[in-house]
């Protein structure tokens, strides 16, 4: 989709033309309409929750509350005496196999006592030696565990963090998981090592559902899918995971309502639909096996067809970098790894134009609103559909007209620029952005330069220019407060590498 609007362009003569320019309409699978409301009724919605909540709600919570204590004190006995070691290196036999099963029937419990009373199932599952893995997709919700419990219950591939959830965490663990650290690029490849070492094993392990792509998003796109399922060149199973319902109450993204507002919502409807489908065994051919990235795509563009929606070249690296940008207070943290394509497809990203901007002379005490013909003039662009979108990126509602504030233009692409290094370079350009040849003056300093880095009182940032400032110039330099904050433990963070990024972009999982 594309919005058109009508550009005046400066000619090489001088003379106005106008010219006509569309923004692409990007939709991101990392957000969601914080709305959770039935638009087209949503007087009787609210109406009907409020009664439902007092009605139904509190019976439900409890009813689940007991089975998920049931569950959590069988899953104790069951996997007593064994670490997550042994877990891991061998599955649960026995009497412990069947208790495992039986809790998986009470998690369903729990899911037809939250709403979902009755599952749709297409297809049939294959059997763990036809495929040992199975692949879920689109993640999307709190609700997509529910494929695990019905496909046996099969063994996870999840984030470490999961096993520390209170009683949650010990259920996590009788179901055998593949734990993985995402924030450690070495777990990673300890985790295809583990998946590897399970699915080719002659023990009588149950079949292992991984989400492939990772992380949650919106079910508007299939994002990338990680190489992990892939690596083993063995039969995978796709498993589409589908939501038929008029609210959705339960898509949980990294920027949308809140899991437990989700969770509230989703317990005060009268039934849950969920559909699942077991696609046919997807056996890989010789140049598949050979290459895991082949692999993933393909089965990506198999599962996005089955469910009519598109593929994207969106990742969980892009949700890091959106998190990373939200902590770092960037004004369209939102829109950053939109931003970040952008440059990348202008050719932006390879001459970081805006770095050399900053440091000739730029006077960042000055106000820089331009309109798209200044834009595309300052970075020395084409003046087309692709710069007009990156343009767009900028416009906030708060503007009078169609211009942007080159700033922060500047700042979100020293981010991007300066995101694989400490932070302290990123703010030593931000003295030369917001400063005048290199000087900075109190307020920039204390409101647009430091709230973006540490959490230092407005008071405590004031005392430290004053004491920088020795002989009372109104401003001070990087190399001042370089100097006086390298050995600070209240600065430590600037001078810390940035461990969100990850030298290695191949996909590791």
């Amino acid at each position: 989709m594309f919005s058109e609007e009508d550009i005046k362009l400066e000619t090489h003569n001088g003379v106005k033309r106008s010219a006509k320019f569309k923004s692409e309409v990007i939709i991101n699978p990392f957000l969601r309409d914080k709305n959770y409301w039935d638009k087209e009724n949503e007087l009787f919605d609210k109406i009907k929750t409020a009664i439902l909540t007092v009605l139904l709600v509190p019976i439900r919570v409890v009813c689940m509350f007991i089975l998920l204590l049931f569950a959590w004190c069988l899953a104790y006995i069951g996997i007593y005496g064994y670490t997550r070691e042994d877990l891991k290196l061998r599955p649960l036999k026995g009497w412990r196999r069947k208790l495992r099963t039986f809790v998986g029937w009470i998690f369903r419990g729990m899911f037809v006592i939250g709403s979902a009373h009755y599952v749709k199932i297409k297809g049939k599952r294959a059997d763990p030696k036809e495929a040992p893995i199975l692949l879920g997709a689109p993640h999307s919700s709190f609700f997509d565990s529910l494929t695990v419990v019905l496909s046996g219950p099969s063994c996870v591939v999840g984030k470490i963090e999961a096993g520390d959830i209170p009683f949650y965490g010990k259920l996590i663990d009788m179901a055998q998981p593949i734990y993985v650290n995402r924030e450690d690029h070495n777990s990673r490849q300890l985790t295809i090592q583990d998946i590897l070492n399970r699915v080719k094993s002659n023990d009588d392990w149950p079949q292992t559902m991984i989400f492939p792509e990772g992380t949650c998003t919106n079910r508007t796109s299939l994002i990338q899918f990680k190489c992990g399922a892939f690596y083993p060149g063995l039969p995978i199973q796709p498993v589409l995971i589908r939501y038929p319902n008029k609210i959705d109450t339960f898509t949980w993204t990294w920027s949308g309502p809140d899991v437990l507002l989700l969770i509230w919502r989703t317990l005060a409807q009268f039934h849950t639909f969920v559909e699942i489908e077991y696609l046919p065994v997807y056996v890989p051919n010789e140049e598949e096996k050979k290459d895991p990235k082949l692999y993933a795509q393909n089965v990506q563009r198999l599962m996005s067809k089955e469910l009519n929606i598109p593929t994207s070249d969106y990742t969980f690296d892009d949700c890091k970098l959106m998190e990373n940008a939200v902590r770092t207070k960037l004004l369209f943290a939102e829109k950053l790894s939109d931003v970040k394509r952008f440059r990348e497809k202008i050719g932006l990203a390879q001459s970081q134009i805006e770095e050399y901007i900053v440091k000739e002379n730029f006077k960042g005490n000055e106000d820089y609103y331009l309109e798209f013909s200044e834009f595309v003039q300052r970075l020395k662009i084409p003046a087309d559909n692709t710069s007009y979108t990156l343009f767009k990126f900028f416009v906030s509602e708060s503007d009078i007209g169609d211009v942007i504030d080159f700033k922060e233009y500047l700042l979100h692409a020293l981010f991007l620029i300066k995101y694989s290094e400490p932070k302290i370079e990123l703010l030593k350009m931000m003295f030369m952005l917001y400063g005048e040849a290199g000087r900075l003056h109190r307020e920039p300093f204390v409101n647009n330069v430091m709230k973006h880095f540490v959490k230092v009182k407005p008071d405590q940032l004031n005392k430290l220019f004053y004491s920088l400032d020795v002989n009372n110039v109104g401003s001070i330099t990087f190399n001042d407060f370089y100097n006086a904050t390298k050995d600070d433990k209240n600065f430590a963070i600037l001078y810390k590498p940035n461990r969100n990024f990850r030298q290695n972009h191949k996909d590791s999982q």
